[in-house]
Order: C-alpha cells, then structure tokens, then sequence
C-alpha cells in the first residue's frame, strides 16, 4: 500500500477510537515497555503527543521510565518551519508551535548523537521498520543526524501492514516498535 493510502486509513481508524480506548491502549502499550531492555539508555528523546489525535500517551510511558532510571535525562522536539528539528532537555513551562504540537523552552540543547533512545510518534509502520508519520520528514531528517547505535522506538495503537511501497531513499527505519500487543525489533 501506500503511504498516503495507509495514513488516511489509519487516522480514520484512530479517530473512530474513545478516551476510554486511548487509555485501555497506554496501559497495554505500558507492559510491552517494561519488557524491553532499558540497561543503555541515559537520555532519551520523546514528544508531547497530540491530544486531538488520540495519540498514545507518551507521557506514561516517560514516567515509567524515570521511575525505573531516575537519573534519565528527557528530551522532546522543537520544530521548525523548514522541517528540521532539534531536541531539548526537558522544561516545566512549555511553548505551542503553530502545528498545536507542545515544545519545551530552547534551553539545554541535546545534540543528535547524545541521545541513546527516541520514542517515535507515527501513523503507522510495516514489517520492516518503515514508518508513517504525518508526511513531512521531520524525524528522518533528524535521525540522518543520530549515532547509528541510537534506538528509534515507535509507539504504535496499530499492528504494522505487510510493506509500505513508497518508501523513499532518505527514510530512516525504526529500530523497535511497540504496539499494545507486541513488541518489534528490526535489523
């Protein structure tokens, strides 16, 4: 399928989704989080889902983590109009940018290689690691920047279809992607 057939589909689908459900999921996204090995990961990079998307609550899962590594550092996204992204260490007074997307303050920059972990937001991913995001290339541009021992980890509420067609040269798969019922690790 492609690209632009699966994100529509798939935004349909979450959007068919309740409160009630977005919370069934997290919790079940939250046990296939505990499963994974988290021994390498001193500051990871997250983001600030979208509420009016019924995104998984990526906030939970950041929880559990700094309750399980209490000297994680965390990070999350700012965007940029020309696509390009950096990440910051993480602020209790928080910026919207004009996509309604929550930013910390431009404080304490964290350079691409510095970050031995990033939670993915996306649409929807394949067999292969290949995924869908909201069509801008905001993450692949920035993982071309990351160490290639840097995790990329999506959070998905949807199992991943067979193969995404249209991938493009510049894209940069995940490494692991979790879904409420199973964890994924690709080569």
């Amino acid at each position: 399928m492609l690209k632009s057939e699966i994100r529509k589909d798939l935004l349909a689908k979450r959007k068919m989704l309740t409160e009630l459900d977005c919370l069934k999921l997290d919790d079940l996204l939250l046990i296939q989080l505990q499963k994974m090995d988290w021994s390498t990961t001193a500051v990871l990079g997250s983001f600030y889902p979208l509420e009016h998307q019924a995104e998984p609550n990526s906030m939970l899962l950041v929880k559990y983590l700094k309750y399980i590594l209490p000297d994680l550092k965390v990070a999350y996204p700012i965007s940029k109009e020309d696509f390009s992204m950096n990440f910051y260490e993480e602020t209790d007074t928080l910026n919207i940018n004009n996509w309604g997307i929550h930013e910390p303050l431009p404080f304490n920059k964290m350079e691409p290689q510095n970050l031995d972990t990033i939670l993915v937001p996306l649409v929807g991913f394949d067999l292969n690691g290949q995924r869908i995001g909201f069509g801008k290339g905001f993450y692949d541009r920035y993982f071309a920047r990351c160490s290639q021992n840097t995790k990329r980890i999506g959070i998905s509420y949807f199992e991943p279809i067979p193969n995404i067609i249209d991938t493009h040269q510049f894209d940069v798969p995940l490494t692991h992607c979790i879904t409420p019922w199973t964890s994924y690790e690709f080569q």
